[in-house]
């Protein structure tokens, strides 16, 4: 009878010690895969968010508040000035990966309807205009104050595009792709009366919508009508320089900076203060990591309890399957003296053990990556589905960051690193048996028989 058949019909014939290995080894390779996927998940996101989006800064200006003799408060705001020449210079001072400069005004167009507010009437009929690169990176998006429903968010390439709301929309019966003409107007106040303070019109832009968005927040303040929310109108930055009321390359709304390392968020920042281009006595710097640092300490405490855990399991495991192997080896010495005194040789003995365990270890191998596959699923959809780091590239610069944007799981460990793994495993499997086999390897065959007897 051959090796191989041998090994065959003692895995058939000795049913519990074979399901045995199997279970120990299955439950083995299913941990060691699973444990593996997460380390690989938690060291991914973790580049992921230290090279994308990391964190932002917001220049902005000071405010003052005054009050007179009579009690009453005055907010006085210093408008910012910055130009592409102090941008450029902003850029320098740390790896700094998108900048969204902001300016805000104002605009009329006969083919639009505000939606009325306070005081509403056909000379104080507006909407504000905020105009930037990238409407994706606005705080009312990132905050998902707003959402966009339809069409594509502002980019920096982009030229006279607008997003306008649900509401406006309907009520001028707009929608994606549909062009209108702005033109330029400043609200004031007069003796209660809200008016346009530019009579002559002589700035015109023809913008196309570019998108639709909703509120996700109700509006319930009492504001003019260019105050209320659904008026407002996201556009290109060339907009308002079409409409007179910004100069091309000069900015006095905020100036926003995104870094692509939120852990040099703090030197980056540092590096922008030393600048004496900007008057720093009316200007000042908010920073946002969007949560980095919490995350990144999650990640890193989940990354080192699993290369602990890692450790752990493969030292159990081996030990486990040394003892397991040897025992059951043990148990098989009568067998092994009667394979020596039929003339097999000991080579041939310790193939037939190391067939015999490989062959259910191949087995296992194949149930644990199914096995490994349905728990990294319920991992991933409980431990990494809130988490959606803040990558930022044209897709999501033009879809929204906060849409749904189909990425490759974490958890999906590379093909390479799973082959990797089984063949580690397989040679622990082997050499445990190899070495459960050498107290045979060193007996002769009368010492067999006898220990036998």
């Amino acid at each position: 009878m051959n090796l191989k058949k041998r090994a065959m019909l003692y895995l058939l014939r000795k049913r519990g010690k074979t399901i045995s290995i199997f279970i120990l080894v299955l439950v083995v390779a299913t941990f060691l895969i699973s444990s593996f996927s997460i380390l690989n998940a938690s060291e991914n996101l973790s580049r992921d968010i230290r090279t994308s989006l990391g964190a932002a800064f917001y220049l902005r200006a000071n405010t003052a508040v005054s009050v007179d003799e009579n009690g009453e408060s005055t907010i006085t705001e210093n408008h910012i000035n910055v130009s592409e020449n102090d941008i450029k210079s902003i850029m320098n001072c740390g790896e700094i990966k998108y900048y969204n400069p902001i300016n805000y005004g104002f605009a009329k167009s006969d083919e639009i309807s505000f939606i009325p507010g306070k005081g509403d009437s056909k000379e104080s009929n507006m909407g504000k205009v905020t105009a930037f690169s990238y409407s994706a990176l606005a705080t009312d998006f990132t905050d998902e104050v707003l959402t966009l429903t339809e069409g594509k968010h502002i980019t920096v390439s982009d030229k006279k595009q607008i997003l306008i709301s649900e509401q406006l929309a309907q009520l001028n019966h707009l929608s994606v792709g549909d062009t209108v003409t702005l033109t330029h107007a400043k609200l004031v106040e007069k003796n209660g009366e809200y008016a346009d303070e530019i009579k002559e019109k002589t700035a015109f832009c023809t913008v196309t919508v570019s998108g639709i968005y909703k509120l996700n927040l109700e509006d319930t303040s009492i504001t003019p009508t260019a105050g209320v929310a659904e008026n407002q109108i996201y556009a290109s930055s060339d907009v308002l320089n079409e409409l007179a009321e910004s100069k091309s390359g000069v900015y006095t709304g905020e100036v926003d900076f995104y870094i692509t390392d939120p852990a040099k968020l703090s030197q980056t920042v540092a590096n922008v203060q030393q600048l004496q281009s900007i008057d720093w006595t009316t200007h000042f710097i908010r920073i946002n990591d969007f949560q980095y640092s919490k995350i990144s300490d999650q990640l890193s405490s989940l990354g080192n309890l699993m290369k602990i855990l890692l450790v752990c399991v493969s030292i159990v495991s081996t030990a486990v399957l040394t003892l397991l192997l040897t025992m059951r080896i043990r148990s098989r010495l009568q067998e092994a003296g009667v394979l020596l005194a039929a003339g097999i040789s000991k080579r041939e003995i310790v193939g037939q053990f190391l067939l015999e365990v490989l062959s259910v270890t191949i087995a296992a191998f194949f149930v644990s990556y199914a096995a490994s596959c349905c728990l990294t699923h319920t991992i991933d959809s409980s431990l990494f589905a809130g988490i959606n780091p803040n990558l930022i590239n044209e897709q999501t610069l033009q879809r929204g960051l906060n849409t749904t944007v189909k990425m490759v799981s974490y958890l999906n460990l590379p093909a390479i690193k799973v082959v990797v793994i089984y063949l580690c495993q397989l040679a622990v499997v082997a050499a445990s048996t190899f070495v459960s086999s050498i107290m045979i390897m060193r007996l002769k065959p009368k010492e067999i028989l006898s220990k036998m007897s």
